[in-house]
């Protein structure tokens, strides 16, 4: 009866991580649809799908988190006001220690151009690839304090972007997620299959069972 109850969890779980899987296809397996400027006003529809955007200039950082999954913390989100090209600003969230390091860099060489200090923005442009989506209630409450901080504002001509640009997530961090959950279903089968073998062997030798060990 345990057996027959594995086997059919594993079953349902199967389902559901090629349910998953079907949906996150786009994720997977599919290439960059578009940039941030193209799918900004209709992002819910492109928000499982990868969006890129080149960065040039960014203001500051205005918030951190911690990144979990199931209630397990599995990383820090950073989170910076980035100067687009037309001269709007939207928010843009990060994991990597690498990508930090290069926006708080980034940053301060936008303050030096602004300053008067460089000639130009003396760190390079550099192209990020994620996805879109609606920030987080207390993020999206640091950003427009930080945006109040330097006093950025409609009235003011900016364009405020309100759709975050999270390059938490790759897709090599995307398909070793989904590939340990496919890993429950596959262990339940060969949990299933082995404790099977192991009873078929049994029946065929009755006369081991009673054999001294």
């Amino acid at each position: 009866m345990k057996k027959t109850g594995l086997l059919i969890v594993s079953i349902i779980a199967f389902v559901l991580f090629g349910a998953v899987a079907f949906f996150m296809r786009d994720l997977l397996f599919g290439g960059v649809k578009g940039t941030y400027e193209e799918v900004v006003d209709n992002y819910e529809s492109y928000s499982d799908q990868w969006i890129s955007y080149e960065v040039v200039a960014c203001l500051g950082n205005y918030a951190e988190g911690t990144e979990s999954y199931s209630f397990i913390p599995t990383g820090h989100e950073y989170y910076y006001i980035i100067m687009m090209e037309d001269g709007s600003v939207m928010p843009m969230s990060v994991s990597k220690k690498a990508d930090k390091e290069y926006l708080d860099a980034l940053t301060d060489a936008t303050y030096d151009y602004f300053d008067g200090v460089t000639n130009t923005i003396s760190v390079p442009s550099r192209e990020f690839i994620g996805t879109v989506k609606t920030q987080k209630t207390d993020a999206q409450k640091y950003y427009k304090e930080g945006l109040n901080y330097l006093k950025i504002s409609a009235s003011e001509g900016w364009v405020i972007r309100n759709v975050l640009f999270d390059c938490t997530s790759t897709r090599t961090g995307t398909i070793l997620l989904v590939g340990g959950v496919m890993m429950i279903p596959i262990l339940g089968f060969v949990v299933y299959f082995v404790n099977l073998g192991k009873e078929n062997k049994k029946k065929l030798k009755p006369e081991e069972e009673y054999l001294p060990r």
